[in-house]
């Protein structure tokens, strides 16, 4: 049976312990930071030298720099920790980096786990490994048969910790949407770049999450088991936005000329979606009717603004 979470259950849960940080990056440093400002010690491992220098600086237990998908880091380790939250980006260098930091990291990260106490993963997806089309909502019991490289690497990642049954009771899959945030808001800097042409025709929704939202929702799964303590969550506000109805709504309020669409003009991220940008609704239904989560940013134009 589905265990939903009572409001009054969250007040009096206590903060995690103790949080490994797989892959500290945009998303990672934000929940790091908002982990540790709650007495959780945290551990957090980063491919970047630089990324590594400043997570030292903001209080965590330890910093590690290395490469996930290398055992190296294992022993690096100090202390026990009993949750893990894997969000680590693509290496880079097409899809030998998604193979190299979605697959061959996860399993480095199961080596590591079969001699640890754990009681929560976490790991971040992408709600790019729907295929669906045509504006229709998707919720987490939709078809999921990858039509791009990208989806089946990322789904087979999912799958490893799905499946990894001796490791810890709770482990979670969160399809993030497109995540927004501080320093992170493309649109509006292609308006304030002036910018006279987009590429597509701008009739594909736009499903985004605000980062901080993102957080408060890994952050509630590492607190509570939920469901079945095996699941699979869409992190998304919910509130789907056409992109051309998005841009205009922007220019409006900046008060600067909307760019045209152009559909002979294609950006970089279509060619890893098979040449064409998927026109769907993400649902996040299931997150929120199991737990108390519910997105401070009611939808993009609310986050942006």
């Amino acid at each position: 049976m589905d265990i939903t979470l009572a409001e009054s259950d969250v007040m009096c849960k206590q903060w995690p312990a103790s949080v490994l940080i797989l892959g500290c990056g945009y998303l990672g440093t934000a929940l790091a930071q908002r982990l540790t400002s709650q007495g959780t010690r945290v551990c957090a491992l980063t491919r970047n030298t630089k990324q590594g220098e400043y997570l030292k600086t903001i209080g965590l237990e330890q910093v590690i720099v290395s490469e996930l998908d290398s055992d190296e880091w294992h022993a690096q380790i100090k202390g026990e920790y009993k949750a893990v939250v894997n969000c680590v980006s693509s290496a880079g260098g097409g899809i030998s980096g998604y193979q190299k930091s979605y697959v061959e990291g996860q399993h480095s990260l199961l080596r590591w786990a079969q001699h640890q106490n754990l009681e929560t993963i976490c790991y971040t997806s992408s709600t790019s490994v729907y295929p669906q089309d045509g504006g229709i909502w998707v919720d987490e019991l939709a078809l999921t048969e990858p039509t791009t490289e990208t989806a089946a690497i990322l789904l087979k990642a999912e799958r490893l910790i799905l499946e990894a049954e001796t490791l810890c009771s709770n482990r979670y899959v969160l399809r993030l949407a497109g995540i927004y945030g501080p320093k992170r808001h493309y649109m509006i800097d292609q308006l304030r770049m002036k910018a006279k042409v987009l590429p597509g025709d701008g009739s594909p929704n736009t499903n985004s999450i605000h980062r901080d939202d993102a957080v408060e929702a890994i952050i509630l799964l590492l607190q509570h088991s939920v469901g079945t303590g095996v699941e699979i969550f869409n992190v998304s506000d919910g509130k789907p936005i056409p992109k051309l109805e998005l841009i205009q709504s922007l220019a409006d309020q900046m008060q600067c000329e909307c760019p045209i669409f152009d559909p002979n003009l294609k950006n970089k991220r279509l060619k890893r979606l098979g040449g064409f940008m998927p026109d769907r609704k993400i649902s996040n239904t299931k997150l929120c009717s199991l737990t108390i989560w519910k997105p401070k940013y009611s939808s993009i134009l609310d986050g942006y603004r």
